[in-house]
């Protein structure tokens, strides 16, 4: 007996409640040693560990393949209670970041980011300007 041809699904049909086959990713347990994390984020590693040591959870470190392609590669500098600092990454050069941003996963609120993903400033790394602001940003955050 012939199976009968089951018709396409197009994502305009799909639904939260239809899409149980795509389950949630669960974070990756911290790493908290940070001398296996690329540059980027080693270096902000060791400034916000430095900086927080009583709210130092670790590094969640993306990895490749990604699930799909609109999925980000990204480590996310754990703070501990939803604050932290993610850096995405290019998944076609892995060494190179192109986006930071700082916020509570969490409890939401405005991120404060730094693009990186222009050719005038694609792959550098935070200014001294910038990790002050960073800085400030996380110890105003960390006080709630």
């Amino acid at each position: 007996m012939a199976k009968k041809p089951v018709p396409p699904i197009e994502p305009d049909d799909w639904d939260d409640d239809e899409a149980v086959f795509l389950q949630p990713l669960e974070p990756p347990p911290p790493v908290r040693d940070p001398t296996d994390l690329r540059l980027h984020t080693r270096q902000l590693a060791d400034l916000l560990r430095a900086r927080f040591p009583d709210r130092w959870i670790g590094v969640e470190i993306g990895t490749l393949p990604l699930r799909c392609e609109d999925d980000l590669f990204s480590d996310f500098i754990d703070l501990g209670d939803g604050l932290g600092v993610r850096l995405d990454y290019d998944p076609e050069e892995p060494e190179r970041v192109l986006w930071i941003s700082a916020g509570n996963r969490d409890h939401g609120g405005e991120p404060l980011d730094f693009p990186r993903d222009s050719e005038a400033c694609r792959g550098r790394m935070l200014s001294t300007a910038e990790i002050a602001e960073l800085l400030d940003f996380l110890d105003r955050e960390a006080a709630y």
